[in-house]
């Protein structure tokens, strides 16, 4: 019983290992990073493990049938032919191309062997290993051989090798070339068709050489001549090494053979030019200098070296001292910088100046050549110098004129921009901050034009030395005209620019005194300050360039620090102007008409074109925002031609339609005035509605009587004669001068709003305004009083038998349908 329960217990043993061992296999078989196949004798699968899914991308229950159809077809072929051979019992391996579901083709290394059962085959077994990294390696492998190759081709380098027991020996294709063998596979690498073309004068050398090397096992290096196939005698330099074994017997030798033919050519060329060259350095206007540095040697120098220097090279080199001394000073530093970069080996072109010995300032353009030791040492200096004084004062002459203005001798705008670029890197290095000062003239014109250009030149250098006096600490440009620009460098705080601004307006309200003149003007700043108002020139001049101009807008005569809220304004501006010009097309003007009514009868007289805009986007746009900008931008001129041409196409349909006519006074702009073409603009548009001249009145500014001339006289001679009316607006507000009246005649003067505002509690502006109503009635003028708006104001000019008012006190500007009304009553009441 015992001996039978032992036998089951050793069969159970055996079969349980024989399951643990299958189970092993299994596991080996399915996780193998490997492809395993196990094929039948048609190549179909029978067994796959899990790898393959991994390159083909399909599931495990698709992986049947041949297994050639995962093989990218332009393999599928030679995959083929060799299962048939693994079928007849041969194991065979070759590169392989797996397609993956996706299309992705994967490379492969593929193994097949047979199944065995003895001598009978039963099927094949099929591993496959990723090959990606091997093909790679092949291919980097053949790109280095290739770049080897052409290496030597361009170096004119080749190599060879040889085994000393076998006497075998391998020569690149380069070396084949050196010595001239076109067909290599015609010569046999061997040491005696090598010694065959060894120069026979250079053989014994050559062999003494070699053998010395292979006896002592060390390398050895040797120049010598060849003879090559074709005849031509060529210089070589070959280096070669030994390879020993442990007993340090040598076993091979390897070794370069460099064709340096040319370079000896050239050396020799070199050498036999070199005492030509030395002459004609000689005769050159350059200097030319060779300096041995470790000996403190003088190998070559022009003789024009101590004509420009005051000093021999030998001198120099042998006494430091006296080299530092002839350096001048603004250029010591440099010339440290210089000779750090020729110590690393560095060429220069540089330029600096030198103190003669005489003591006059000289000016040098250097190109040093460094040559070093191959452990870097500086050994040889070579150098080319060309005296440039005179090209550097004819530069000076040339810069003056393109970066001073002429007039005030002051930096001009192309250095002004050089400059805030400079001080813009300077500043953002050291994180400072530096304000601008962007200023120009109040008035400048107004004397420039009065009392000549002479004049106006000799102000503009009288307030340059007081920009200048005012302190040293600033950098001061004109820019244009009356424009200046003033730099504060090194702000420590942002009162300091404000500070300069208000002592700049101060030194420049004192008058400036010309011959018989005292001249009186005053200037407008406008301050930015970096980095805080641009981080770059262009947006801090154009910030400090608009806060000139609210400076400006703001009476003159004061200072503006920019901030952000103005470019929001300026881009309203910028809006603003681009969109009038499209405003005449979309008919987004309107004319206004305000009456102008007889003091005494309180009569309909006449009425006064106001312009107004409805902006698409922004509504109702006041005339005080858009007609400067039509001043400024120049458009006003074809915005008064509309206006002109909408007020005689008015007057012609309130004739047709039998309304009483009253003339409509049209505002005319200085720009527009003074143009030639103002009164074929008028005569036009009258004969273009075929109405009265009588019916259109033409209002101008003392503005345009400060460019009293010929063309202004003959304007408004020729306006009268058509019968076309001309009063002159905002009288005493400006410049112009009581004279001026016996000048030009006009028929009507109108007293400016900012008079009758405060009359009759101002007895200042009542005396004025009494003045100027007698004075008008003196010279036949009518007078219209701009402005009134109380019962006081209205009986004041009643009682000083003022002609005509306009104002709310009758009526605001009210469009052409509701002035109709106005007009079909003649007579208009008092509003409420």
């Amino acid at each position: 019983m015992s001996d039978k329960y032992n036998e089951l217990n050793i069969g159970r043993n055996k079969q349980e290992n024989a399951l643990e061992n299958q189970e092993i296999y299994h596991l080996f078989f399915q996780k193998h990073q490997d492809v395993v196949l196990i094929l039948d004798l048609e190549g179909n699968i029978l067994e796959s493990n899990d790898a393959i899914l991994k390159y083909t991308g399909y599931s495990k229950a698709e992986v049947t049938g041949p297994f050639d159809q995962f093989v990218a077809a332009d393999y599928q072929e030679e995959a083929r032919q060799k299962f048939a051979l693994a079928v007849t019992g041969e194991t065979v391996s070759y590169d392989i191309v797996f397609v993956s579901r996706t299309g992705k083709r994967v490379d492969l290394r593929m193994t097949h062997s047979p199944i065995l059962n003895g001598e009978t085959i039963l099927g094949v077994f099929g591993t496959a290993r990723d090959a990606t990294e091997f093909k790679m390696f092949k291919e980097k492998l053949s790109r280095t051989q290739k770049d080897l190759d052409f290496v030597q081709v361009v170096g004119n380098v080749g190599n060879w090798e040889y085994k000393v027991e076998s006497q075998e020996a391998h020569w690149s294709e380069q070396l084949y070339r050196i010595y001239g063998m076109e067909d290599p596979e015609k010569i046999t690498p061997s040491l005696e068709n090598y010694l065959s073309m060894v120069h026979p004068d250079d053989i014994n050398e050559f062999m003494e050489t070699c053998m010395s090397a292979y006896q002592t096992g060390t390398a050895f290096s040797i120049e010598y001549r060849i003879i090559r196939r074709d005849g031509r005698e060529r210089i070589v330099h070959e280096q070669g090494n030994t390879i020993v074994d442990e007993n340090g017997v040598v076993t091979r030798m390897i070794g370069t053979v460099h064709d340096i033919t040319e370079y000896r050519r050239t050396e020799a060329m070199l050498e036999q030019s070199e005492a030509h060259a030395q002459m004609i350095f000689k005769n050159l206007n350059e200097i030319v200098w060779s300096i041995d540095i470790q000996n403190k040697k003088v190998l070559f120098c022009s003789e024009e070296f101590e004509v420009v220097c005051g000093y021999k090279l030998e001198d120099l080199i042998k006494s430091p001292s006296l080299w530092d001394e002839t350096i001048y000073h603004e250029d010591s530093k440099k010339i440290l910088l210089i000779m750090s970069e020729i110590r690393k080996g560095n060429e220069i072109f540089e330029q600096y100046r030198l103190l003669h010995s005489c003591g006059d300032i000289k000016w040098i353009d250097v190109k040093a050549i460094p040559t070093c030791d191959a452990e870097g040492n500086l050994i040889r200096l070579d150098g080319i110098m060309w005296d440039i004084t005179d090209k550097k004062k004819s530069e000076e002459k040339l810069h003056k004129a393109a970066f001073q203005d002429y007039l005030t001798q002051l930096p001009n705008r192309r250095r002004f921009e050089e400059y805030i670029e400079e001080q813009i890197a300077f500043h953002r290095e050291k994180e400072e901050s530096f304000a601008l000062l962007y200023m120009d003239l109040d008035r400048f014109k107004f004397i420039n034009d009065r009392l000549g250009h002479f004049v106006g030149d000799e102000l503009l250098k009288q307030v340059t030395e007081r920009l200048k006096n005012r302190s040293e600490n600033q950098f001061t440009a004109r820019l244009s005209g009356d424009e200046f620009a003033i730099c504060l460098p090194g702000l420590k705080t942002l009162d300091e620019p404000v500070n300069v601004a208000q002592q700049i307006i101060a030194i420049l309200e004192e008058p400036f005194h010309y011959g018989d003149y005292d001249l009186f003007i005053s200037t407008s700043i406008g301050i930015g300050v970096f980095p805080k108002d641009g981080e770059d020139a262009d947006s801090l001049v154009k910030n400090a360039d608009t806060a000139l101009s609210y400076a400006k807008g703001n009476g003159k005569n004061t200072y503006q620090v920019y901030t952000r809220e103005m470019n929001q304004e300026s881009y309203r501006k910028y809006c603003l102007e681009r969109d009038m010009r499209k405003a005449v097309r979309k008919d987004e003007f309107r004319v206004n008409f305000q009456p102008k009514v007889n003091v005494k009868t309180e009569e309909i007289i006449g009425a006064e074109a106001l312009l107004r805009w409805e902006h698409e986007e922004w509504g109702n746009i006041s005339p005080a925002e858009f007609i400067p900008i039509a001043e400024d931008s120049g458009f006003i001129t074809e915005i008064g031609i509309w206006v002109l041409q909408d007020v005689c196409r008015q007057q012609k349909e309130w004739s047709e339609k039998g309304f009483p006519i009253v003339p409509v006074c049209i505002n005319i702009s200085p720009q527009h005035f003074l143009k030639k073409d103002v009164v074929e603009a008028v005569q036009s548009n009258i004969a273009k509605y075929d109405i009265d001249p009588t019916w259109i009145e033409l209002e101008i500014t003392e503005t345009s009587l400060i460019h009293y001339s010929e063309v202004v006289q003959k304007t408004m001679t020729s306006l009268k004669e058509m019968g076309v009316k001309i009063s002159l607006d905002d009288f005493g507000t400006g410049y112009s001068a009581l004279s001026q009246l016996q000048h030009f005649k006009f028929d009507t003067l109108k007293i400016d709003q900012s008079f009758i505002k405060n009359v009759p509690v101002k007895s200042e502006d009542s005396v004025i305004t009494k003045s100027l109503i007698e004075m008008a009635h003196g010279l036949g003028l009518d007078v219209v009083a701009e402005g009134v708006e109380s019962e006081e104001q209205l009986e004041f000019l009643y009682q000083n038998h003022c002609d005509h008012v306009q104002g709310y006190i009758y009526s605001r500007p009210v469009p052409g349908v509701e002035f109709e009304k106005l007009m079909v009553k003649r007579f208009i009441q008092k509003s409420q």
